[in-house]
């Protein structure tokens, strides 16, 4: 797929199992299926139909072919079927203990920073 991105031309390889749907919008005068991803800006118009059989029909098919569920939106880009928003990382109940990887756990504060001085004179090997 080619977005634009800050203005640049890129291309993005999104794997079909990152979409959640496929979903047919209804509009004025025309009907569009759409593949649904998590972020709208990946969502992909796959075609566009005069009548809504021919799109209920090309969505439903292409929903089987995908394996994915289908889904039936009522206008604009946005409107539809309203997702919960996803919880932050920090309230999702984990202990901060909890999302701190392992070797991290193991590591121990330092002391109070008073170290013993050693008194003695440097030996130094010569030939």
């Amino acid at each position: 797929m080619s977005r634009p991105v800050a203005g640049l031309a890129c291309r993005i390889r999104v794997p079909v199992r990152q979409y959640e749907a496929v979903a047919v919008l209804m509009r004025d005068t025309r009907h569009v299926i759409r593949l649904l991803h998590r972020d709208a800006g990946l969502s992909i118009d796959v075609e566009e139909f005069d009548t809504f059989e021919t799109a209920e029909d090309y969505g439903d098919r292409l929903a089987s072919f995908l394996n994915l569920p289908a889904m039936m939106m009522a206008g604009a880009p946005g409107t539809g079927a309203a997702r919960k928003p996803a919880a932050s990382r920090r309230r999702r109940g984990l202990p901060v203990r909890g999302r701190r990887p392992r070797f991290l756990m193991r590591r121990r504060p330092g002391g109070d920073g008073a170290t013993e001085k050693v008194e003695g004179r440097e030996i130094i090997a010569r030939n």
